[in-house]
């Protein structure tokens, strides 16, 4: 392998969720391979991402496959998505025999199970990452035929075969806790230094669940502090309108406190994050493990079992079991506890500093560089 140029697919569903793992781990891997002067070059095999832009930016090329979501409620679009599933295992095969890469890495996710089919039937290496508490469909199905599997959660463990899983954490990229924030950050989100800043992620497409709630309890919030809000690029007009209607007229000029935006690129939520003194969140994986590197104080709130399965309330839990946030269920969320959760971290510095200990101890600083192992050990001698 020394004078020849290794080749490492990568794919994954479409979100930031799946995306920013690969990027993450692929940079380790950038550094392990050039540390030992070796070539290397990634590609993307998968359903078309969010963004493509930030795998290109990373010098990873992108080839798109058709998608095939099979969803766990009844929707039509799984009759078409499952017509869908052989086109996906074709132009998989078809991508990887022409790359044929070295080792396949895959996050899991819609589309992702054609591209891992298609790699064990040419014999090419293959690590999975399951994020989750509660394995996804696709990754359960792929740890057939995955040669290693890589968990975030301990409790994934007991989906998978002993002897081929491993328990790694969730890939973040550590630089983060090294990156300086300036006066001019703030300035740049129309922020104050001398004010509590409560962040509200509803991921990367927004949450009409959360944004209802964020505006039931706006005006209170904003006693608080100053509220940044990621409402979804759907969402925003109706937020902003519905935010002027429910403060009272004589509480219209916090308005400037209020600092709603559609969508917030992963850059710039980190500085977000960095800056914030509380974060109320859904319960993603991603999302979980850049609170607690961080170790942001939380109050985090699972998507709804009924629509996305129960993983996120799993994850939610595992993390509260560390001290690290404060848990509320839809079923249980309203403005009032909302309200009550933020007031106790931000009025209580005992409390924000258990959840800021809590979020550490919970923190995998080492996920990315062991999952990169991982897959240079599966490369061809």
């Amino acid at each position: 392998m020394q004078n020849e140029e290794i080749i490492i697919c990568l794919t994954g569903g479409a979100t930031g969720g799946h995306l920013f793992p690969l990027i993450t781990v692929k940079k380790e891997i950038d550094r392990f391979l050039k540390e030992k002067n070796l070539k290397v070059s990634f590609v993307y095999v998968g359903v078309k991402p969010i963004d493509r832009s930030v795998l290109e930016k990373e010098g990873i090329r992108v080839v798109v496959v058709p998608s095939a979501k099979i969803r766990k409620y009844f929707s039509f679009k799984n009759i078409i998505d499952f017509i869908k599933i052989p086109f996906n295992i074709i132009f998989s095969f078809y991508h990887l025999f022409l790359i044929m890469p070295d080792v396949l890495f895959s996050k899991g996710g819609p589309g992702s199970l054609g591209v891992v089919f298609a790699a064990w039937v040419l014999r090419i290496p293959i690590l999975i990452h399951d994020s989750d508490s509660i394995p996804g469909f696709t990754n359960r199905l792929s740890s057939f035929l995955a040669n290693k599997i890589a968990i975030s959660f301990l409790s994934a463990q007991k989906f998978f075969p002993p002897r081929k899983t491993i328990f790694t954490g969730h890939p973040v990229d550590t630089s983060i806790l090294t990156m300086p924030i300036y006066s001019q950050d703030y300035e740049r989100f129309g922020l104050r230094e001398d004010k509590k800043i409560i962040l509200i992620l509803g991921g990367s497409q927004g949450s009409e669940f959360l944004n209802n709630l964020v505006i039931e309890s706006l005006e209170d919030l904003l006693f608080l502090g100053q509220v940044v809000h990621q409402t979804g690029e759907k969402h925003y007009n109706q937020v902003f309108v519905y935010a002027k209607e429910s403060l009272s007229f004589s509480f219209l000029d916090k308005m400037k406190n209020y600092h709603p935006f559609p969508f917030i690129s992963h850059d710039d939520l980190i500085f977000l994050l960095k800056m914030s003194d509380v974060v109320i969140s859904r319960a993603g994986a991603g999302s979980i493990f850049e609170i607690a590197l961080l170790g942001k104080p939380s109050i985090l709130i699972p998507l709804d079992p009924k629509i996305a399965g129960d993983h996120q309330v799993k994850n939610a839990y595992q993390y509260f079991d560390h001290g690290a946030c404060y848990v509320l269920e839809e079923k249980n969320a309203t403005p009032s506890l909302l309200l009550t959760l933020v007031r106790e971290i931000i009025n209580k510095p005992e409390i924000s500093e258990k959840m800021h200990n809590g979020a550490l101890s919970f923190a995998k600083i080492d996920a990315a560089p062991k999952l990169a192992q991982e897959l240079i050990n599966l490369l061809p001698e």
